[in-house]
């Protein structure tokens, strides 16, 4: 799992090979215009010395009318300068042209902050590790066939298995089509085969496509990639976990089981719960007494405490496909 920072560390170095290239493409047009207009040539020395003597002066204690007298001498130039240029059709020759016009391919605004162009990048290399890991371009609520399920009348529900598995569908789309960091969190539980991950996906699909950072990944690899950080130092995949906008954490309850990893796990639901940011977890587990004789009763408190529960039913989707 790559960690935000590396993310950034990524799209900077992205964005300063873009300013690279633009650089290096304006230089060779401006050589281009020197080598038809030899005037320009001149000017540019002229505007250096100028450039100089203004500072000369400046460093000296000039009076403000000798300095401003000298930098306009270096505007005039200038003027000349670009007069030339446009008489040519070398106009923009030296005007680099970078990809983003904010913080000129720099990565970072002139107050410091992390231009809008770099988290842009970023989201693009989250949507691509999503897309790695998961069948997320199988998954939308296109795909979402509610056939599969049963017109069965359920006592419990009310209602058929398919009117059911309908309003549940509709709740989750609406979910992902007005996102906010303010949503709920949404606890996805039935039987296997009943369509959790794949309904998870598509909501992560559109919350990602309105620019939202989303981070997939199976409970058991998330789990296993902490553990062995821990005892190897390297890696930050608790933070990545812990800071993503919306994080899916698929198929809890599959994964290795272990002091550690209950500790681990309460954090990560603590610490998300805490910043407000909401999580898709999907399980097999149905039964809370279940979850809690598996992850104690102080986790499955703060757990279910802090999503809307969406219980899947009908029969394995999968075993009816073959």
């Amino acid at each position: 799992m790559t960690s935000n920072t590396e993310y950034i560390r990524r799209a900077l170095r992205e964005v300063a090979l873009r300013r690279q290239v633009a650089m290096t493409k304006a230089e060779q047009a401006r050589q281009r215009a020197l080598a038809v207009v030899p005037e320009l040539s001149r000017l540019e020395n002229e505007r250096r010395l100028a450039g100089i003597a203004a500072t000369r002066l400046a460093v000296q204690g000039a009076s403000r009318e000798q300095i401003d007298a000298a930098l306009e001498k270096t505007r005039q130039i200038s003027r000349e300068y670009d007069r030339l240029l446009r008489e040519s059709g070398y106009e923009q020759a030296a005007v680099p042209d970078f990809t983003c016009k904010k913080c000129e391919d720099k990565g970072r605004l002139p107050s410091g902050q992390i231009c809008e162009c770099v988290r842009e990048l970023v989201r693009t290399m989250r949507r691509e590790e999503v897309n790695q890991s998961s069948p997320m371009e199988l998954s939308s609520f296109d795909t979402f066939s509610l056939e599969k399920y049963p017109e069965t009348f359920d006592a419990d529900l009310g209602c058929t298995v398919r009117e059911h598995m309908r309003q549940l569908t509709e709740y989750a789309y609406r979910w992902a089509e007005n996102f906010t960091l303010s949503n709920p969190s949404l606890y996805l539980c039935g039987y296997a085969g009943l369509g959790k991950t794949h309904l998870a996906l598509a909501m992560a699909r559109i919350v990602l496509e309105k620019g939202y950072q989303v981070v997939y990944i199976s409970a058991q690899n998330a789990f296993d990639a902490v553990e062995k950080e821990h005892f190897s130092n390297e890696g930050d995949t608790m933070t990545t976990l812990c800071e993503a906008e919306l994080l899916i954490l698929d198929d809890l309850g599959t994964e290795f089981i272990s002091p550690y990893i209950t500790s681990c796990l309460y954090s990560l639901i603590n610490t998300r719960v805490c910043r407000r940011l909401p999580t898709i977890y999907t399980s097999n587990i149905i039964d809370d007494k279940d979850l809690q004789r598996r992850y104690t009763e102080k986790i499955v408190s703060r757990l279910l405490g802090s999503c809307e529960t969406l219980y899947f039913c009908g029969q394995d989707i999968r075993l009816e496909e073959k």
